[in-house]
């Protein structure tokens, strides 16, 4: 069992960020530390093993084997490390979906540099890190993105892969299962938020996932390779559309946009699938988990973000400034939640007019959509005239709207955490 001082309130149950099972919090497993202590059953050889401690030291970290002061936790069912947040905040897991070269990295690493700045500035929320081990590869993006030590340097986040180390494996029930990689960020307030002195009520930490998207192609989801069905645990799911990738936009924007994903050419990246067939086989994925459960249609909310609207949204005939405003008698900003709303219907009405089965689609799977165009780079990439590969220079990125659809849905969800204006401005 876990012990705690009196500062820390632990949550009676733990939701695993990996296998997405719920235990008893006195059931978490403690990851040893003495080196002569490998070989776990679920993880192989190479791992620390994982233990139920009966000891621990003064410092409440519980004693392995050895004698070893441990402080690292496991989940007791895939024997995966969780970060000791999970057991002091409710988590919020939202699920990032799109079809390959839809921009999901360059998405996500914006999303989460603007963020980091954003969350403390104008709502005194932290926005940090839970487990900087397992956020690696996404710090990663955003060091490629925006801390190149030359900002002129033509860079291009590599894609994402199907396989590889972005996916853990465990032996479970007999047999090798991949869980995905989950990103985990901690929302706490800060000593300038009106709800300081109170923060159990209003913390949480956040748990994003991101596949290949070559894993929501029919038959990459199985018993093995359960990569996608966090879909099902999701408070929230994005669904990234790339309108660059689809013949009706690009005629829309003829003679119109210098952006090169705009061009009718073969020179360009685009996804070997139509958009429209990856949502269609997560809405078949989520209503075959969901028809398991004894549950019908989804309500959970589904978030489209239209990618890359630096290149069409001048389609829109809107300008998308900062959606939030100052409250008076306070130093915490409101989301304009109406504003948002505003630029959802216009939206909606351009996919509409476009690419209906877009929106049929999404509205199938869901009953609470919502349409947000966001830019990941807030330009045009930059073609390298020895290779003619697309890339970005981190002096040129100037990111728009990323982190809309992430304050939308904790205004929407999250009881606390952003409040939302309650007049137009």
């Amino acid at each position: 069992m876990v012990s705690a001082t009196p500062q820390i309130q632990l949550l009676k149950q733990v939701t695993c960020p990996h296998c997405w099972e719920s235990f008893d919090t006195e059931k978490i497993l403690w990851i040893s530390e003495s080196p002569d202590l490998m070989g776990d059953s679920r993880l192989g050889n190479a791992a620390q093993q994982r233990f139920l401690p009966m000891r621990f030291n003064p410092a409440t970290q519980a004693l392995d084997a050895n004698g070893f002061a441990c402080h690292r936790l496991a989940c007791p069912n895939c024997h995966l490390q969780i970060p000791r947040p999970f057991l002091e905040m409710p988590p919020f897991f939202i699920s990032i979906v799109g079809a390959p070269a839809a921009g999901k990295s360059y998405y996500l690493a914006s999303m989460t540099w603007r963020l980091r700045k954003v969350m403390p500035k104008y709502f005194h929320f932290s926005y940090t890190d839970a487990d900087p081990e397992m956020n690696l590869r996404l710090q990663h993006y955003e060091s490629q993105q925006f801390l190149q030590t030359d900002a002129n340097i033509l860079a291009a986040i590599e894609k994402t892969e199907v396989y590889g180390d972005i996916y853990n494996t465990v032996f479970l029930k007999g047999q090798n299962i991949s869980f995905p990689q989950p990103f985990t960020f901690t929302m706490t307030p800060d000593k300038e938020h009106p709800l300081a002195n109170n923060p159990a009520n209003i913390s949480k930490i956040l748990c994003l996932y991101d596949n290949a998207g070559e894993s929501y192609l029919p038959g990459e989801d199985s018993a093995v390779r359960p990569v996608t069905r966090h879909i099902v645990m999701s408070d929230a799911v994005f669904f990234l559309f790339d309108p660059t990738q689809d013949a009706r936009f690009r005629r829309a924007c003829q003679g119109r946009a210098n952006d090169p994903q705009m061009q009718n050419n073969d020179s360009v990246r685009r996804s070997p699938v139509r958009q429209e067939s990856i949502l269609s086989e997560l809405a078949n994925r989520a209503r075959n988990h969901w028809n398991a459960r004894g549950k019908t249609r989804k309500k959970t909310p589904l978030v489209i973000v239209l990618t890359k609207a630096d290149a069409w949204g001048f389609l829109l005939n809107t300008k998308l400034s900062n959606p939030w405003m100052a409250v008076p008698n306070t130093n915490v900003r409101a989301l304009h939640t109406a504003e948002i709303e505003n630029v959802s219907q216009k939206s909606r009405a351009l996919l509409y007019q476009l690419i209906p089965e877009i929106v049929s689609a999404a509205e199938q799977l869901s009953e609470d959509v919502i349409y947000i165009p966001v830019s990941a780079t807030g330009g045009p990439p930059s073609v390298d005239p020895q290779t003619g590969a697309l890339g970005f220079r981190s002096a040129d990125i100037k990111p728009y709207w990323v982190e809309v659809p992430i304050l939308y849905m904790l205004n929407k969800l999250a009881r606390g955490v952003i409040p939302a204006a309650k007049k137009v401005r």
